[in-house]
């Protein structure tokens, strides 16, 4: 385990830290995760540095393209931000999935399946999809600015019972549901993941009605061209404010099995 990924008072244990290369020696991690048998992986090098220096570079130039929120700025459509105009949310898909073809020298999908299938248990890795015509984005590239208090405790099951939801609450089970971001590019200090260790029946209460003071808490420290796979549907999480000048920036969504569990399905 990497011990620069930990704090002395860590209560959740169950977390691997391995080279990309290695994935396949846990080939049912994505399943062990949703069952709650490990809270989350880190795979090393999913990408080179030198890959996401270019990507890093290439997002450079495209400033006027960026959505403002509240911990700083977002490049391609979120489903959650674009509530019931699902119109709008696939058009933007299409968009943003022609983009990543100008933003990554390799076809970031196909990377992301290859390696996601390595812990998939032999199930099929694909974007959700109503039909062919209308594709969910695959991912979402996230600016995390300096000083703006970075991003408020939440889990994924807070948000199951709002209306855009509906059609992946059809064809996949998307309580308890995984959570994936890749570094592009990191901040010189903060920008951590931090996970709070609750009890397995308060999985489904809300992050608002919680009591976090007190809860035990891990934090995770991860590199350029890492990779993070964790159960943010029950586990809240939050990241750290970025401290510095530079931006933390990464791109990535949401994992979830299919109903019939023969797929494993991806969005943002």
């Amino acid at each position: 385990m990497n011990k620069n990924a930990t704090q002395p008072e860590l209560a959740i244990n169950n977390w691997l830290t391995l080279e990309a290369e290695l994935a396949s020696n846990y080939p049912d991690s994505v399943n062990q995760i949703y069952q709650g048998e490990i809270d989350g992986m880190l795979l090393k090098g999913v990408f080179s540095q030198a890959e996401m220096l270019e990507v890093k570079q290439r997002l450079d130039n495209a400033s006027d393209e960026l959505e403002t929120v509240r911990y700083g700025t977002t490049l391609g459509c979120v489903l959650m931000a674009a509530g019931s105009d699902k119109e709008r949310y696939f058009q933007g898909a299409d968009n943003f999935r022609n983009k990543l073809k100008t933003l990554f020298d390799t076809n970031f999908e196909a990377r992301l399946e290859a390696t996601l299938t390595e812990i998939s248990g032999g199930r099929k890795v694909e974007v959700a999809r109503e039909n062919d015509e209308r594709v969910y984005t695959p991912a979402t590239v996230r600016f995390v600015y300096p000083n703006l208090g970075g991003m408020v405790p939440h889990k994924n099951n807070d948000f199951l019972e709002n209306s855009y939801y509906d059609h992946l609450n059809q064809i996949a089970k998307m309580v308890d549901a995984l959570s994936y971001f890749i570094i592009i590019d990191k901040p010189e200090a903060g920008g951590d993941l931090v996970l709070y260790d609750l009890p397995p029946e308060e999985s489904m209460t809300l992050t608002k009605d919680l009591d976090l003071e007190k809860c035990p808490k891990r934090y995770i420290t991860s590199d350029i061209g890492d990779m993070i796979v964790f159960h943010g549907g029950n586990i809240v999480h939050q990241i750290t404010d970025v401290i510095g000048q530079k931006v933390r920036i990464t791109i990535g969504g949401f994992l979830a099995m299919s109903k019939d569990d023969q797929k494993i399905l991806y969005w943002s």
